[in-house]
Parts: C-alpha cells; structure tokens; sequence
C-alpha cells in the first residue's frame, strides 16, 4: 500500500465527485450525439446514461438513445461490447455461463420456461455465444430475468440484449433508484421489485442473543478499494481500544490480507484486529451471527449481499447516509443507522449502545426472506404470461443466494436437472455439464 493515508480522502472526494462524474457523463453525451458511426454512438450515449445521475440529462440521453437510426439493431450493440476489454477477454478464457439458475422447464404447450443470469458477464456470454438460431431458439422458450452485479448497470449490454431478442425482459436492478431509468430505457423491460440481495434463506442463519455476542463490529467487504476499509480505520482510531473487531475478505488485485493490516497500522487503529481471508459461507455466516454491529462504508456498489446476510444474522446494519448501494433502503429504526459521513465513529458506537434494542432478523424474515420475494417474482411473470396470452401451469423452483444463485430446494434441482442437460446438449459452449452443480460458486 504505497499511497499515503492523508491522500486516501482526497483520491475519495475525487473519484465520487458528483460534479466529476456530471461532466463525464456531459462528455460521453456530446460523442455519442456527434458520432456519425452507429457503434461510437451506442458506446458514448450508453455510458452517458450509466454517469447521469441527475434526471434532466439522464432525459436527454434516454431520448437521443432511443433515437439512434440503430437503436434496435443489433450490430453497432454487439460491437461495443466486444470492444469492452472485461467482456473480450471473459469471452476468450471462460466463455461458460456462471451464476446462473433454471428456475422453471419449458412445456410443449408453449409455457415458458424461466433462466435467472445474474451479472451482466453472463448475459454477454448468452448473448455472444449463442448464433441467431440459438438466440431465437432461447427467446421461444425461455423468460429471461436479467440480475445486474452494479448500480448503474451497463446499458451496452441492455441494449445488446433488446436487440438480440424479441420478448420482453425482466431486470432486477441492484438500487431502487435506479429502477425507473431502466424501464425508461425500453419498454420491453420490466425491473422486478426486489434486490439481488432479497434471496437469503432465514433458515441459514441462527443469530446469537444479543448479550452472547463477542464481536462488537464486523466488516464483511472484498479487499478492493471501492469498499473504503480506509474510512472504517480511520473511525476507529477515534473509538475505544478495547473494542473488538473482525474484518472478512478476499483477495482483489494487488490488495490482500497483508495490505490490509499495514492501512490499518498506517491509521493508527489502537485496536487488535482479527482479519480472515476467503472464508467458506458457513464461516462467515458464523461470524455474522455472533457480531453486534454490520458496516458496509461502500459509497457506491451493486446489492452488498453480505449487508442483507447481516440482517438475517440479528447485526444491526451501519451504512453511509449517501451510499448508493442497495440495502441502504433496508436500514430503519428496527435494523440499524445510516451514518453522516464525519462523524462515523460517533454513529458506530450510538449503534453498538442501542443494537441491543434492534430487531434485524424479525424485520429481515419479514420483509426480505428468499420465499417472499419468490412469491413476487412468480406474480410478476405469471401476470407477464396471462398479458400476453400464454399458458402458466407451474410455478418457478425457489432460489436462494449462499452467496450466488442456488436452489433452496433439493427435490427441485433435481426435477430441473434434465432440464439443464437438454440445454448443455443444444448449447454446450454456453451451458456447461457442471452448471447445476456449481451456479452458487
């Protein structure tokens, strides 16, 4: 960790200025609006919109997108995200689909079956590696619901996947906010009311009492700097000694376990911190259940599954005031604090006093446990089929998130299991032997 901790802030308010990321997304506006080459047009216009965050422009770009003379072609989409370098080189090395969930068989009679890829990776890799009679093949027995990994999405791909395909498509966004700029988009897609994090099985987790807890704070984050250890090590070097705290992580690249400890040390954290590395889900899940407190201090993201997995363990969640990451719409008086940026250590140990008080489980098995937003997403596509006239006689398998896409239910993997060989025969590029066996990993 070369970087001096008093330029850490300063790289911060840089890399989220609001005032930054305007112009960019005014810059990628006046080349996409100027291009006269249909895939220079889709890049600029569609990265414009992903910077947008204010509704006039995000207006403007939705409008000069759907304008474009190849907005429902599919080359100039195509092209643009073949010239994405992560998208270019995924195709290239590991071309199968990953975090990926049947969760229903086509029938003869025409009822669709359902394919749930989450991260936009795995739309590509349908989308690319599949020809057109594959794609159209696809499209005629199989309800996409499309999972984003980011908020704001990548729109290339949307756009991509519009024009590959001729159905409406399902979209379930990392951020509510983000839900009407993706249906603006087309009107062929349709967001679901749910979060990628809203899959977690209560059954999972067996939450401490409170007055057994031994941790006070938990940080469950990736070692990439999006996730702003600095900022929880520099609170903690204004909080009490004695507290203890655990941090659980993996490796990113160039940042480890080590590099983590010496920012620590760079901050003069006062406190023993105990750091683990690439833990198996059943670790973590036991860490979760045994600390007082969550923090999340990502001020943008995608779901933070691990931040709704705390919920479910009985951790009072902490969170940034202005973090756009999902699960912040999930902290209230019941789960836990949004902290103001500035004073996160008097908010961290406001919480550590009442967590005692919360109810985070209750309100997590209420409100987000993976059957009731099974129970949603199956109203959604079954109202979908009734619209437009097909038959729907069977329910969707339950999925649950441990931390990737599963199934809650042995029996059901196992009655869709000829359903993914039938799918590795036809396409054995895209669907792999292994699919059903290894979604989750």
């Amino acid at each position: 960790m070369s970087i001096q901790p008093r330029l850490l802030p300063l790289m911060d308010a840089l890399r989220y200025s609001k005032r930054l990321r305007q112009a960019l997304a005014w810059g990628w506006f006046l080349q996409g609006r100027t291009s006269t080459d249909a895939c220079r047009s889709a890049i600029g216009l569609s990265k414009s919109l992903t910077l947008a965050d204010e509704g006039p422009l995000q207006r403007m770009v939705l409008r000069a997108i759907q304008r474009l003379p190849g907005f429902d072609d599919r080359a100039p989409w195509e092209k643009a995200v073949r010239e994405e370098p992560r998208y270019s080189r995924l195709l290239r090395e590991a071309p199968e689909l990953t975090r990926s969930l049947i969760l229903k068989a086509p029938a003869a009679n025409g009822e669709k079956g359902v394919l749930l890829m989450t991260f936009e990776y795995n739309w590509v890799r349908l989308l690319l590696g599949l020809d057109e009679s594959g794609r159209r093949w696809m499209d005629d027995h199989y309800d996409l619901v499309l999972s984003t990994s980011w908020s704001p999405t990548d729109y290339a791909v949307l756009g991509l996947a519009l024009a590959s395909l001729k159905s409406n498509l399902f979209v379930q966004s990392c951020n509510y906010d983000e839900i009407d700029r993706i249906e603006a988009f087309h009107h062929r897609l349709q967001c679901l009311q749910t979060l990628p994090c809203d899959w977690i099985n209560p059954g999972l987790y067996v939450p401490k009492p409170p007055e057994a807890r031994e941790t006070d704070i938990l940080m469950v984050a990736n070692w990439g700097a999006f996730k702003r250890h600095w900022e929880f090590f520099r609170a903690l070097r204004r909080m009490s000694p004695h507290l203890k705290v655990v941090l659980i992580g993996q490796r990113e690249p160039g940042r480890s376990r080590d590099s983590i400890l010496a920012l620590a040390r760079s901050f003069g954290v006062p406190q023993r911190i105990e750091v683990h590395e690439s833990l198996s889900i059943e670790e973590v899940a036991r860490h979760q259940c045994n600390a007082k407190v969550s923090v999340i201090l990502s001020r943008r993201e995608g779901c933070c599954v691990a931040a709704v997995e705390s919920l479910f363990a009985g951790c009072a969640l902490a969170m940034r005031e202005d973090a756009h990451v999902g699960p912040l719409a999930y902290i209230n008086e019941k789960t836990g604090r949004r902290l103001r940026p500035g004073r996160i250590h008097e908010d961290l140990l406001l919480l550590l006093q009442s967590a005692k008080g919360l109810q985070p489980a209750h309100w997590a098995r209420e409100h987000l446990a993976n059957e009731r937003s099974h129970s949603k997403l199956n109203t959604l596509l079954r109202e979908a089929a009734a619209r437009a006239g097909r038959p729907w006689s069977r329910d969707l398998a339950v999925p649950q998130w441990r931390p990737h896409p599963t199934f809650a239910k042995e029996a059901e993997r196992e009655a869709l299991r000829p359903v993914y060989e039938d799918l590795n025969r036809r396409f054995p590029t895209v669907f792999s032997d292994t699919l059903i066996d290894d979604s989750w990993r």
